[in-house]
Formats: C-alpha cells, structure tokens, sequence
C-alpha cells in the first residue's frame, strides 16, 4: 500500500508541474490532435473530484479513530488530489481547441486550477490539517465555495449563461411602438438578447461569434459570416435554426428556450428585406416583408415557442429545392415541421405560371407571399387550390373589391393582407365572415374610419389593422402618403400625384432629396408635372396626430435607347439579372431588396458596361442608378468615369465623378450617379464604376470590400 502511495505520490506531484506548465504557456503550444481527445474527456471526468475531495473533507469534520484515518484515507486524499490535476489538464486541452473565449471560460478555467492546487495541498499537508482542526475547517470551506462556483462557471460554458435560473428569471422582451422602434436595437437585438446571448456574449464567446451587440452580427464567427443579406435560404443563422434538434449544430442547443414561431419570422424577414439595422422601422416601404412582420410581432403579445402541429406530410426535398430560384423561395416554416413558406420576387417576371408550378406543393405551403406583384382576380383560383393556407400577402396587388367571393374558398385561412388595393368596405365585410380569419391588413385602402369603426363592432373576433387603435378613435401614426406613379424612367413629362387615405391630411414634399417636415416642402394641393429627374420625398401631418415616416420615390427622364449593352465586367453570380437589358429596361429597382433579380451587384470587379449605338449618337451624360444600403454594405463607389469613341478599342476618358462617401448612420436609398461632358458625336460607351476597397473601420473592424449595386442606365 506504501507503494502505491509513493507511485501515486510522484504522479500527483508531476501532474500538477504539467498543470502549471499547460497555464503558463497555453498560448504558445498547439496540441496535437491524439490529446485532444483526453481534453475532450474533461466533462466525464469532472464529477470524480468533485466527489472524493468532498468525501475527504469529512475526515475533517466527522470525528474518527486513529486507526479509521489511516492508510485507506490517505489513498482517498490522494486520488481525490490526483483525479482534481487530472482533470483541471483535460479542461486546459479542451479549451486549447475548443473555439471559446470570454469572461466565463477564464473565471471556470482558473477556478479547475484552483480546485487542483487545493486539493493537492489538502493531500500535501493533510498532518498540518490533522493537528489545528479550525484551520482544517476553514480551508475545506472556502474549497468547497470554489468547487461550487467552479462548477457554476462551467453550467454556464455548457449550458449557457444563467441556465441554472433562467426558469424563474424573466426575460421578457420590451417591445417598443412599431413606429418609434429602430430596426437592430429595437427589433432585431432583444431576439438575440433573449435566445442566443447567453451563449453568444462577452462572458462566454462560443464558435468566436458575439452577439450582444451590431459590431458581432456583422462580422460573424468562425464559420463565417452570420447571414448574407437578402438571401435568408443560404445564410448560416437560418440554416442553424432549421436543423432538427437532435443535430448538435441546432440553434439554439436543445436544452435552451427555443425560437418562437414569430421570432423565427421576423429574423427570416429581415434578411430577405436586406438587413438594414440603424435606421427606423417605418422608413422601410409599407410593402416591405420585414416592416410588416415586425409591426405584428411587436404589437403581438403572443411569445408561444412551439410551432403548431399539422396533419400532413413533408413535401420531397428535391421537389422543394428544385421550384426554388432567384424570383421565388419556398423554405420551411419551423423547425421539425412539414409546413412551408412560399415568397415570391420580381414584379417585372411574375406570371400565372410561376403560381401554378407551386401547387405540387399545395398541401404543404401554408404561408403565402405575394406583396407588390401584379396578381389578378383569376390568379386567386391557383391560390385556393393551398387547401392548408394561414397566411396571405396580398399588399398593393392588382386584386379588384370583388376578390373575396374567391377568397372565400380558403377555408383554413388566419391572417390576410390587402393594404394598399382597391378593397372596400363591402369587400372587407365579406371577408370577416370567414370561418377561420383572426387578423386582416387594410392599411391604405378605401375603407374609411366610420366603416372600419362599424365592422369592429361587428365583427370583434377579427383584429382589423389598418394604423388606428383598438378603440378605432385615435392613429398610432399616420402611415406615409402614397406616390401614385409608379417611380421610374418617364418619356417626356408626368403628372405626380400623392394621396393620403385619411382626411383633412397635408401633404408636404420636396424635388431635390432634401427631408421635408411639418413646415418646411411644398404643400401638396394637385398633380405636379415633372420633366426632368427628381427624387420626391413626402411626409404626411394632421394637427394633434403624429407626423407619418417620410416616403420617396425616384423618377427618371428617358434617355436615348442604346442598340446593344454588355458587361465589360461581370457581376457576381448570386446578383446576376436573368437578362442584360434589366439594365435599360425603364425600371428602377428597390433599394430595401437587392436580391430580386432587377439589380446587377458587384464586389469583386469593377460595375462595367459597355453601350453601343449602331449610328453616331450625340451624348452630353450618362446617368447610373446604384444603391445605398450601409447596413449591407453597400456604398457608393470610390469613382464613376465613362469613356466613349467612335471605335470600341479606342475609347477617349470623357468625365469622372467621385461621389460623396457615405457616413455612419445615413439611410438607405437610391444614388444617382450622374457624369456630363461636352456633347459629342459617339458610336460606342463605357462606363467603369470601382467599389469600395474596404468599408469604413466604423462598420467592420475587418474592412471587406464594399458592394455595388445597379438598376439602370440612362444615356442622355
């Protein structure tokens, strides 16, 4: 016994010289990939020091023989020293290769030091401890505080911070008026704050991705970046989310609370609108997607983490895959569910058709968005074919006030909107007889407030949302004044028109991108006629009401039509139009979504095109419409030159611009990129546009290269 004693003695004695070693130089050594696997062992090794040095304590405080505290306690003395330097090496390893930093992983690493340090020193000095009890005492005391808080620490690298408490901690979130909110603080952040901090903050830093504030979203972790915006289905946040729960990368672990379902849509939302972060809610368009799941989510007081449960089956996943593309994307709805969303783009390619190839889905698609797309009342027939559909998006559609006998087929129906459609009061009454409606969208319609007061009445099970509140006295806010024309290039003169819903509204606007107020602008009183390039921006006030979020729009004086354009530079693949004559075609694209086939966006090369006239053509300026979008990094460009000739190979620089470099919190928009020179005679054009070489320090510590993006070109 002696023997095994003085064996284990020197192993003790070694294991805690490897320890400090391991300490001192941890970030100067590299371990190979067979010790890992013993650093890997540390959590099913951690409970046996922590059991023995507590069954050795008690020869402190239980009163025993001589005899009794003899060799055999002396062994457990020793292996609970041993086992606690054995296992405070294997928590060294492990976080030599574990991908975690921060505050916890330090305060747990040195307290699994500690405990082995004590331990050994129990063990060391055990006859010291024998002969002054009191000191004895006090020493297993303030080991087993730190065995506690050691084991606290380590909960929180597991199991994510404050697990231990979260049941009855509250972390609610503080939801904010969907007018006053700010996208990322508002929205965005206290989903994050909530569901993923705990294991994604500055206390314990897993995969090398913080969350916890704007700075860490955007640069991402170490599987890169955390989404790409505008395509939800390829970014890693909402793949994480979507994995079954039984795989180890799902987001949120398994163990932690769960995404709800209206988290889940709003974080998907907000990646397919372009992730804008620093600027309001309302200064989005009231079509946009996120906007309008936002506004719900924050007015909703329902935060339920389980998703509902369907009678059918999961559709195949090739068939999904296959009807996916760059102007629709079908994704699932929740995790572990059959149930899927459908999201259509691309006002310019929408057709019947591309309705119809979904219905092999027909079962499956229970969500349904068709916002700001050209659908007729013969499109509704495809869609009540969706014998499981919840949800439809029909904002600013061509639909006619008598869609709802059509409508009316869809049973199973929940929530619909038609904002900003020709809908009336009769068309809305028919509708709330539907057997399953709870909410209905009508911002922007003809329904006026005594109408919209009476079918409240009436119909008090449906929540009718169109701006005011409950009580159908009072707005919220007013929504923005709607540009009738659709923004655009124009042939030689348009008679503007704006309108409000409401009465007794004034409108006030301003021609030159200036921001209007309640006094300052033009005061709207009838069309205006406009021949030449303007960006309008309008708000609308009501005395005692608060003011409506400024609205814009851009409008473009036709140029001459060039024969033929080509890029002399290709865009990047995933932002490449289905057609080069997007580029030409007269219409503007929206800068909240730049992923919906009407923008051609480049990083890697220059934004460059060639045009080309089949007969000399005089040219005075060439007018390049691009996007301003900082939260997704898209800037302006370092320059814009345009060359030009009567030979393709033998251009002359004909004028060069540099744009103003965007700063820190300026809103997104559209930028008009406008070179002039002396007019002259020319057969062949080339317009060269360099992205940012790196984007401001401010946004990404990293710097990346920033982003162009181009709807149009106008040559005048």
């Amino acid at each position: 016994m002696e023997r095994i004693k003085k064996t284990g003695s020197g192993i003790l004695f070694g294991s805690m010289i490897f320890l400090l070693f391991l300490v001192v130089f941890e970030v100067f050594i590299e371990i190979p990939s067979w010790l890992a696997v013993a650093g890997r062992m540390h959590p099913m090794f951690l409970h046996f020091p922590i059991v023995l040095l507590l069954l050795s304590f008690f020869t402190v405080w239980v009163p025993v023989s001589k005899q009794e505290d003899g060799v055999w306690a002396d062994i457990l003395r020793l292996a609970a020293a041993l086992s606690a330097s054995v296992t405070a090496i294997m928590g060294m390893l492990l976080s030599m290769e574990d991908g975690r930093s921060g505050n916890v992983l330090q305060w747990h690493k040195w307290g699994g030091v500690g405990v082995a340090v004590l331990g050994f020193l129990f063990y060391s000095y055990h006859a010291f401890f024998k002969k002054y009890k009191l000191p004895a005492k006090l020493f297993t005391i303030v080991t087993t505080a730190v065995i506690i808080l050691t084991g606290h620490w380590g909960a929180n690298l597991t199991h994510g911070e404050d697990y231990v408490l979260a049941p009855v901690k509250s972390r609610e979130i503080k939801k904010v008026a969907p007018e006053e909110a700010i996208i990322f603080a508002d929205v965005i952040q206290p989903i994050l704050e909530k569901k993923c901090v705990s294991c994604h903050g500055a206390s314990s830093v897993k995969g090398e991705l913080l969350l916890d504030d704007l700075k860490g979203v955007l640069k991402g972790g170490k599987s890169g970046p955390l989404f790409i915006p505008g395509q939800p289905d390829v970014s890693l946040l909402i793949e994480r989310i979507h994995l079954p729960m039984a795989d180890k990368k799902h987001m949120p672990p398994a163990s932690k609370p769960q995404l709800s379902v209206a988290e889940e849509a709003v974080l998907l939302e907000w990646i397919r609108s372009g992730s804008a972060t620093e600027v309001r809610l309302f200064s989005l368009p009231e079509t946009d997607s996120f906007r309008i799941a936002a506004t719900a989510f924050l007015q909703s007081d329902d935060n339920k983490p389980t998703a509902p449960l369907y009678n059918f089956d999961a559709a195949d996943e090739k068939k999904v895959a296959a009807l996916n593309n760059n102007y629709r994307t079908i994704v699932p709805l929740g995790k572990n569910t059959p149930a899927l969303a459908a999201n259509f783009y691309g006002r310019s390619v929408y057709d019947k058709k591309a309705l119809e190839e979904i219905l092999p889905l027909k079962k499956q698609i229970v969500e349904l968005n068709l916002s700001r797309l050209p659908v007729k009342d013969e499109d509704i027939k495809i869609i009540t074919q969706l014998e499981n559909l919840k949800k439809l998006n029909l904002n600013y559609t061509d639909v006619s006030p008598g869609v709802a006998s059509s409508l009316a087929a869809l049973k199973n129906l929940e929530e619909l909107s038609l904002s900003g459609t020709a809908v009336t009061a009769e068309t809305v009454e028919k509708l709330l007889d539907m057997p399953s409606l709870s909410s209905l969208f009508i911002w922007d319609t003809k329904v006026d407030s005594v109408q919209l007061k009476s079918l409240r009445n009436r119909f008090a099970k449906v929540n009718i949302e169109s701006g005011y509140k409950d009580d159908g006295t009072e707005i919220i806010a007013l929504s923005p004044p709607v540009i009738r024309n659709p923004p655009g290039v124009f042939e030689n003169s348009i008679q503007l028109e704006l309108k409000h819903p409401f009465a007794g509204v004034e409108i006030r606007y301003t021609l030159d991108g200036t921001e209007p107020d309640s006094v300052t602008g033009t005061l709207y009183t009838g069309p205006v006629e406009i021949n030449r390039n303007v960006t309008i921006k309008a708000r609308a006030d009501k005395p005692g009401w608060y003011g409506s979020n400024v609205v814009q729009a851009s409008f473009i004086r036709k140029g001459v039509t060039p024969d033929s354009v080509w890029y002399a530079a290709l865009p990047e693949s995933r932002y490449t139009p289905p057609s080069i004559d997007n580029i030409t075609d007269g219409e503007l694209g929206s800068f909240d979504n730049v992923g919906n086939g009407d923008w051609a966006g480049f990083q890697k090369n220059n934004a460059a095109y060639y045009v080309q006239f089949n007969q000399p053509t005089k040219v005075q300026s060439v007018l390049m419409i691009a996007a301003k979008n900082i939260g997704r990094y898209i800037f302006p460009p370092e320059y814009m030159e345009v060359w030009g000739g009567m030979e393709e190979h033998k251009l002359q620089l004909l004028g060069k611009i540099i744009p103003r470099p965007a700063e820190k919190g300026e809103f997104s928009t559209l930028l008009e990129l406008k070179v002039e020179f002396e007019p002259r005679e020319l057969k062949y054009i080339r317009i060269n546009a360099k992205p940012l070489a790196a984007v401001p320090v401010w946004l990404n510590d990293k710097r990346p290269p920033g982003w162009i993006f181009v709807s149009e070109l106008i040559v005048n």
